[in-house]
């Protein structure tokens, strides 16, 4: 896996995207808060591709939490919906995760996200469809100056990076990207190239 340095990107501003579903209190290129589903109107580059998204969010009660959307359906942006989706929710003081390929869910092992502030989550995930067998997710804090599967918070290819039964033999293809917010504010998020190739 090669590794590539980048510099840290400020990832205020949100990609264009219309409203799937939802109730949001607020809903522009800067801030969207509340309830609900997006779509990024961009589709990413293919069915089986890499992609990394920047996304920068609040979540200010125990039990809000976001969820970063890569599917096969342009009208659906939830983590049921098949794709890959990648949850963080609060949970008191902290920040716990998940990683849903296809409706299987894996979840973040705890102390990989010890880091993780909820009122300030700042961080890239690489989501690599690379063929209909694999879907490989990296997520470190952008706070990184060197971007490589070694410097990774989590890495789906470390099964001690999580726990569960993470699917080795599928993909979550699709075209489009989005979010879902449950009473969470996200003040950045774009979808660019992943920050490592494989």
């Amino acid at each position: 896996m090669a590794c590539s340095p980048a510099a840290v990107d400020d990832s205020s501003g949100i990609d264009s995207y219309v409203v799937a579903s939802g109730s949001f209190d607020t809903a522009n290129a800067t801030k969207i808060s509340g309830l609900g589903n997006i779509r990024f109107v961009n589709v990413l580059n293919g069915i089986f591709s890499n992609n990394s998204m920047a996304l920068k969010a609040q979540l200010d009660l125990s039990g809000n939490s976001v969820t970063a959307i890569f599917n096969s359906n342009n009208s659906v942006m939830n983590s049921s919906a098949g794709g890959v989706a990648v949850t963080f929710t609060r949970s008191g003081a902290s920040v716990i995760g998940s990683i849903a390929v296809n409706g299987s869910s894996v979840t973040m092992d705890p102390s990989r996200l010890s880091f993780y502030v909820p009122a300030a989550l700042d961080v890239i995930i690489d989501v690599h469809n690379i063929s209909s067998t694999r879907a490989h997710v990296l997520i470190w804090r952008r706070d990184s100056t060197i971007y490589s599967a070694g410097s990774a918070d989590i890495d789906t290819d470390n099964s001690t990076d999580y726990s569960g039964t993470y699917p080795t033999n599928a993909a979550g293809a699709g075209t489009f990207a989005g979010l879902s917010l449950n009473n969470a504010t996200v003040t950045g998020s774009s979808i660019g190239l992943a920050k490592v190739a494989e």
